[in-house]
């Protein structure tokens, strides 16, 4: 309201008043009602700004709102945090307000630009206590805080400015004399101007706003932060109607049918009801706004997926994906169509982009059912527990405990209790487990399969053992896996590799920690530990590191004997380990990890070939080290 009535006051009231002279008293009656509001809007501020500054501080120090003033955790707030300074920073801009406003009446042309100066930058320290200026470092977040800012000030320019309007069009004369109306009809298309850059400069930085903390469908539709986003999109998209129908229908009048002084008072009335509603849906927007910024984005919860389906284009043809984009791009030409036809009035080409829309999008929906497949509440989730060799090992004893019975000791289905089953429990060991989402997986072991034949372990088992159990099953299927992987390096799926801790030459390190540098070459081997070999690949260290290969060499036996490369880890991770070697190896088996740790190529000293030369070494870490590394997925990361 600060921003909109300064805005009001500098772009729209006064430049509309400032050639009509005989309009004295409706721009003193203005002037009093928009100060009020202003001076109200102040006084809010100061008091919510009050409050604001005690709960963080309750929040920070965990003591009681009663307590923290007293004991001077508000300075410390204000001292050394940043919402401390933008704060102080804030409270200083209400001081230029609050001076703006008590010399308005001797300094009405300067105070307002000030004052419209000082607002913009009080709104736009928003941005610095929220979102955008929590976001991480990584590419393109340098537009998330601008785009904040923008929108900031977009908002405050067009909301802030609804209800002055209002003001300005309820207090035309009641006789609507020409001079009223036509100064009304002034600050209406200049409001209208300002509107319009508003409205443009929202959609865009709104579509950046959603794409950093609502990036993706499912937490759009699946947490209460993007479903609250969706209403605020479809009140905002309410308001550009009725703005579109001022704009269009009641703006025009004015002027239409300057003669005739009923008329105008009508065509003002309509005017001024339509932006008291469009007023009133923008209380609603902020409201829900408010309620956003105190949630968590929607990129960072765990997404409760609405719908019974999803749609998984992996389950398409590459060629009918290729049609499906094709369609897509006709079916957005066909609404630019019709926008412009009815824009226009051209009703021949609305009418044809209409058969066009829905002609397209049959085919599509035709060559879509294939991608359209059974869905869960908890299908996007993503694992609370990392995929390691902790997590694994704390999955070993829970399988035995509650899964053997029915998928045998080794995960195939040949438990005791299999044959005694009306369907046969499924194989864990076959690569399909890794064509389903984790999230799907979840919701089977908490809820019991949809055949009804394997009972659900949520009354049993936490949420994290869950999790456990789950990341042991994906583990012992990548081993059975790793076990069929060739010496070639290979680009498709491959089996991913648990993380794990390790110490090598003194200094603590983790697996994914030492992929960021370049792939990794691991030496799996039992007692005693292949001298040779190590010795041989610690004098190649110089040409493997210019390379980029990392080489880590782990005894699965207790102790290990002392040789270049070896890693000293715990009894944990030598058992997560031990899933990706085999006891026919020879007493070895060295993998070629790509920076997501998925299992490229295998060598093993009893294979056919032996272990690989120093050429091989070097030519498969450039190529697999050129495999790029998945996008990080952030669902789960509840704040």
């Amino acid at each position: 309201m600060l921003e909109g009535t300064f805005v009001f006051w500098a772009l729209v009231s006064g430049p509309a008043f400032q050639n009509a002279g005989a309009v004295q008293g409706m721009k003193t009656r203005l002037d009093r009602r928009l100060l009020a509001l202003a001076r109200s809007s102040l006084l809010v501020a100061v008091v919510t700004g009050a409050a604001w500054l005690v709960i963080v501080g309750s929040q920070m120090s965990g003591m009681p709102l009663s307590g923290v003033v007293q004991s001077g955790v508000v300075k410390i707030v204000l001292t050394q945090t940043r919402f401390g300074e933008a704060w102080l920073i804030r409270a200083a801009l209400l001081v230029v307000l609050a001076g703006c406003l008590a010399m308005r009446h001797n300094w009405r042309h300067v105070s307002a630009w000030i004052g419209l100066l000082a607002s913009g930058a009080f709104i736009a320290s928003l941005a610095w206590a929220g979102h955008g200026a929590a976001a991480e470092q990584v590419p393109f977040d340098g537009l998330h805080l601008p785009a904040d800012i923008l929108h900031l000030l977009a908002s405050g320019a067009w909301l802030g400015a609804l209800l002055p309007l209002a003001l300005m069009l309820s207090v035309v004369g009641r006789d609507g004399s020409p001079e009223e109306v036509a100064v009304a009809r002034t600050a209406t298309l200049r409001f209208s101007a300002i509107a319009l850059t508003s409205v443009g400069t929202l959609l865009v930085t709104g579509i950046v706003n959603t794409w950093f903390l609502s990036g993706t469908i499912p937490a759009l539709l699946g947490t209460l932060y993007g479903q609250l986003l969706l209403v605020k999109v479809l009140l905002f998209a309410v308001m550009i109607s009725v703005a579109s129908l001022n704009r269009r229908r009641f703006i025009p009048a004015l002027t239409a049918i300057a003669s005739d002084a009923a008329i105008r008072l009508r065509a003002v009335r309509q005017l001024r009801s339509n932006v008291s509603i469009e007023a009133s849906i923008g209380i609603f927007v902020l409201a829900i706004v408010g309620i956003m910024g105190i949630l968590p984005p929607g990129s960072h919860t765990e997404p409760q997926w609405p719908l019974p389906f999803q749609v998984d284009l992996g389950e398409v043809a590459t060629r009918i994906q290729t049609a499906l984009d094709v369609i897509a791009v006709a079916i957005v030409l066909c609404l630019a169509a019709m926008a412009f036809a009815a824009q226009t009035r051209r009703r021949r080409t609305l009418a044809a982009s209409i058969v066009g829309l829905i002609f397209f999008s049959a085919i599509g929906l035709v060559a879509l059912r294939p991608a359209i497949v059974r869905a869960y509440p908890t299908t996007y989730y993503a694992s609370t527990q990392p995929y390691s060799a902790p997590s694994v090992a704390r999955g070993a004893p829970l399988f035995s405990e509650n899964c053997a019975v029915c998928h045998g000791a080794g995960g195939r289905g040949d438990g005791p209790m299999a044959t005694k089953l009306p369907v046969r429990p499924a194989d864990l060991t076959e690569p399909h487990l890794f064509a389903h989402k984790i999230g799907d997986i979840f919701w089977w072991v908490s809820n019991g399969s949809d055949n009804r034949v394997m009972p659900g372990f949520a009354n049993k088992l936490s949420p994290d053992q869950r999790w456990d159990l789950i990341n042991f099953v994906l583990a012992r299927t990548a081993g059975v896996l790793t076990a069929k992987t060739s010496s070639q390096v290979s680009t498709t799926a491959a089996p991913p590799l648990p993380d794990f801790a390790f110490q090598q030459n003194g200094a603590q390190n983790t697996l994914s920690q030492t992929l960021k540098n370049g792939p990794v070459l691991l030496v799996l081997f039992a007692t005693p530990a292949p001298r040779a070999r190590l010795e041989q690949l610690a004098t190649l260290g110089p040409r493997l590191t210019a390379a980029g290969l990392n080489v880590v060499a782990i005894g699965l036996a207790t102790p290990a004997n002392k040789a270049p490369l070896i890693a000293d880890v715990s009894d944990d991770v030598r058992a997560a380990l031990g899933l990706f070697r085999s006891g026919t190896d020879g007493g070895e088996t060295e993998l070629m990890l790509d920076r997501n740790a998925s299992v490229r190529a295998r060598w093993t000293a009893s294979g056919a070939g032996g272990l690989a030369d120093t050429t091989t070494l070097l030519a498969d870490a450039v190529r697999v080290a050129r495999i790029p590394v998945a996008a990080a997925n952030h669902a789960g990361h509840a704040h």
